[in-house]
């Protein structure tokens, strides 16, 4: 519990132990009696690229990199801002980011709205990826419970990966859960990699600094909101007061931890239970053509 959600650990609920004990035990009351794990080669990236060719092909419009600064009701429909100023205007709007970034979103909201988008507990992460000469160990995760270790766990991804797509090499990642405001997120890439490449080094005996090829490092202040007493009887509802806007992020995962099934079925149940009632017949034939 510390590992992942470290100071907060007191604040999480049995539903957050329940959800981690419940995934890694489905394979097993399935009959199969052991976990079973398997892979995508290429990883999301190929997975990706394969359902934007999907969307285009149906007609989707992809506009990547634009941030959004502002979303507000307007007389014509809900106004989108840009970062860098042009503004469109939309039918419906769902925004997916994590629930604070939707509060700034839309200053609009009822207060109420925005007292439980802020009252949402996050654990961001850093996490470093390092592609080493030879592996470490011959364990997938390894879960670390020690305070002088400056990261929660090594997942060796070539443990289940075959090394050859790496071309023989080992693919590492060293995640460190942290609170949104952390001084993790303001340290360099080199003070975050002189801390553990020391820690590994005594971790593991064999391992070398020089069995390091490449080390780079991803910063994500939003990533797993905490499953707290009370957290489904505060949690915002994914149609807001302004008419055509919808919050549907992971936050609403609430009987579940953070992974890509349950993601795919909060999308499913969003769109079934709150944005086709919304949707006119013609809309909706709209959808099932695409």
């Amino acid at each position: 519990m510390r590992a992942k959600l470290g100071a907060n650990y007191t604040q999480a609920s049995a539903a957050f132990i329940w959800a981690i004990i419940a995934r890694m035990y489905a394979a097993r009351r399935s009959g199969l009696k052991k976990e079973m794990f398997g892979y995508v080669r290429g990883g999301y990236a190929r997975v990706l690229a394969r359902f934007e060719e999907i969307l285009r092909d149906a007609g989707v419009g992809l506009c990547l990199g634009r941030p959004v600064r502002q979303v507000e009701v307007s007389d014509n429909g809900v106004s989108v801002t840009y970062a860098a100023g042009e503004r469109e205007v939309f039918d419906r709007v769902v925004i997916t980011s994590p629930a604070p970034v939707a509060d700034r979103l839309c200053p609009g909201l009822a207060p109420e709205e925005q007292r439980r988008l802020r009252g949402i507990q996050y654990q961001g992460i850093v996490c470093a990826s390092l592609l080493l000469k030879q592996p470490l160990a011959h364990y997938y995760v390894t879960n670390i419970t020690e305070s002088w270790v400056p990261f929660t766990a090594v997942i060796e991804m070539t443990a289940l990966v075959d090394p050859r797509h790496f071309g023989g090499r080992s693919l590492v990642y060293l995640p460190k859960y942290v609170p949104p405001d952390d001084p993790a997120f303001d340290q360099s890439d080199d003070e975050i990699r002189e801390r553990f490449v020391a820690a590994l080094e005594k971790m593991y005996p064999h391992f070398q600094p020089s069995d390091v090829l490449a080390f780079q490092v991803s910063r994500v202040r939003h990533v797993l909101a905490i499953s707290t007493l009370g957290y489904s009887r505060n949690l915002p509802p994914m149609r807001t007061s302004l008419p055509g806007v919808f919050i549907v992020n992971s936050a609403h995962i609430v009987n579940g931890t953070l992974n890509v099934n349950e993601t795919l079925q909060l999308a499913e149940t969003a769109f079934r239970d709150v944005l086709a009632p919304a949707l006119g017949a013609r809309d909706l034939a709209t959808c099932a053509l695409r």
